[in-house]
Parts: C-alpha cells; sequence; structure tokens
C-alpha cells in the first residue's frame, strides 16, 4: 500500500512538473525560428565538412595509386639496373679471361 501511495505521489508529482514546463517554458515563435536557423546553419556547415571530407579521401586516394604507379616504376627500374650489372659483371669476367689468356700468351712468346 505505501507502494501504491508512493507511486500515486511520484504521478502527481511528475504530472504538476510536466504543468509548470508546459506553462513557464513555452518557447516563443521567435525562438523557435532562431533555433531552427541555428540548426539549419548547423547542417550546413556539417555537410560542408562531410563534402570537404569526402574530397579530401577523394584526393588521398588518387595519391596513394600514384605513389603505387611510382613504386611500381621504380620496382621495375630496379630489376632493369640490376639485369645491368649483370651483364657487366659478366663482360668483366669474360675481359679478365682474356687478359690472363693474352698474359699467358705473351709470357710463351717472350720465353721462346
Amino acid at each position: 500500500m505505501n507502494q501504491t501511495r508512493s507511486y500515486k505521489m511520484l504521478s502527481l508529482l511528475g504530472t504538476s512538473l510536466f504543468s509548470l514546463a508546459l506553462l513557464g517554458g513555452c518557447a516563443t515563435t521567435d525562438a523557435m525560428n532562431k533555433a531552427q536557423a541555428t540548426a539549419d546553419q548547423a547542417m550546413q556547415k556539417a555537410d560542408e565538412a562531410n563534402a570537404n571530407a569526402n574530397a579530401a579521401k577523394s584526393a588521398a586516394a588518387q595519391a596513394s595509386q600514384k605513389a603505387d604507379q611510382a613504386n611500381s616504376t621504380a620496382e621495375d627500374a630496379k630489376s632493369t639496373a640490376d639485369a645491368a650489372k649483370a651483364e657487366a659483371d659478366k663482360a668483366m669476367q669474360e675481359v679478365d679471361k682474356l687478359a690472363e689468356k693474352i698474359d699467358r700468351m705473351f709470357k710463351k712468346t717472350m720465353q721462346k
């Protein structure tokens, strides 16, 4: 029974507070219009920020794609340079072999 009484008391108190809020807190049309205008401005700024974020995201994606292409080109260039170095090393080995052969032939010629 005490619980029922406390629920009735809370209900009566809540209704009283709600009524006071309605009577004392009624917003004027000007205040509502001002609040709506402020909300509209905030929404417009949020939309602009979202558009800017999307543009930045797109630019970042393009930059990432170009970086990937540059990286691929650099890897191709390194591969070509490595192949050229291998060819140059092979040619140097051939030159060294020929130089040794010429030295041996020269020594044989000098001994005769």
